[in-house]
Formats: structure tokens, sequence, C-alpha cells
């Protein structure tokens, strides 16, 4: 979704479109939080991009303070098979005991994407987490989307995680956004 997307261009909620794209966001929220991380695969295109750029606080005329070429993460299908792979096993100590999480999602909005059976879905997202006796995270910020069709279903063909934060206080970034 660009800056110069209008309420027009917008899918309408209730329509089938702008439903299916909602219940994906909100299916693949519950998959995260029941650690259903095998079926949470299933859902990602096999050209997956999924990133999040590094925040600066800067002055608005200085723009949204987003850093070209400077990641916190960038990942494809294969390399988050192997984080879940890694998951399953005694190796993964950040996540030993395992995360509890909850993903909240809200004010979506769709439009049809560029190529052909593609949606460009923007949301907003809190995401908390608690793990053991440790403090409680707290992620936010805006995911922008791409949905691609694969048959009757969608599936996830690029994400780009927007933060709120410019510092990170978390111990680590070992579960999914």
């Amino acid at each position: 979704m660009s800056e110069t997307t209008t309420a027009a261009e917008l899918l309408p909620v209730g329509s089938d479109d702008y439903s299916r794209a909602a219940l994906f966001l909100y299916r693949e929220a519950q998959l995260l939080d029941d650690a259903r991380f095998e079926d949470w695969l299933e859902t990602l295109h096999d050209e997956l991009v999924y990133e999040m750029p590094v925040r600066q606080s800067v002055m608005p005329k200085d723009g949204t303070g987003f850093v070209d070429g400077m990641t916190f993460l960038t990942e494809t299908r294969n390399s988050l098979l192997t984080r879940v792979r890694r998951l399953q096993t005694e190796q993964a100590w950040a996540e030993q005991p395992g995360s509890r999480t909850r993903h909240l999602v809200a004010n979506v909005l769709v439009e049809r994407g560029a190529a052909e059976g593609e949606l460009n879905v923007t949301s907003a997202f809190l995401v908390t987490r608690t793990r053991a006796d440790l403090p409680y995270d707290f992620f936010s910020g805006e995911r922008r989307d791409v949905l691609a069709r694969d048959g009757e279903r969608l599936l996830l063909k690029r994400r780009q995680i927007l933060f709120d934060q410019t510092v990170m206080k978390s111990y680590n970034l070992s579960i999914f956004l």
C-alpha cells in the first residue's frame, strides 16, 4: 500500500477479498500464538521475503527514519523453515522454556496488488511475549504484506515489519512477528 493510496482504491470491509485477507491474518496470529509453526510454514509462499528494517529517530523533515539496506532481520521461507526446525530441538536456548505470545492485529486495509491475484495488506500489530520469569515484552508497529493466491488459498509472499520502537529492549527476537 503506498502513501498515495486513496480510500476509493481500498477494498471495502466485507468484500470477499477483504474478508479473505483479514481471515488470513487472524488465522496466522492464532497459529503463532498456539506455537503451530509447522502449520504456519504452510501459509508461506516459496518466494517469501520477510524483513524488518532498522528504524532511527529523525526529524519529520528527514523522512520516516527507516534505514535503506539495514535490517533487524531479512528472512526467506527456507530461513524461517530452519528457525522452526531449530525450535523443535533442545538447542534453541532462547526458547527454553518456550515463549507465550499474543498477536493482536488491527486496522486492516486491503487493496489489489500489482500482479494478478495478489493483495496488498497493511495492518497494525501488537505482540506480547512472556517467558519464564523474564519481563513482559511488547512489540508494536505496522506490517505491509503481499498475499498471493494459490488456488483457493492465500499465501504470504512478502512481509515488511515496520517497528514503532527504535531500540529493541527485549532480550532477543526469537519469536515470529
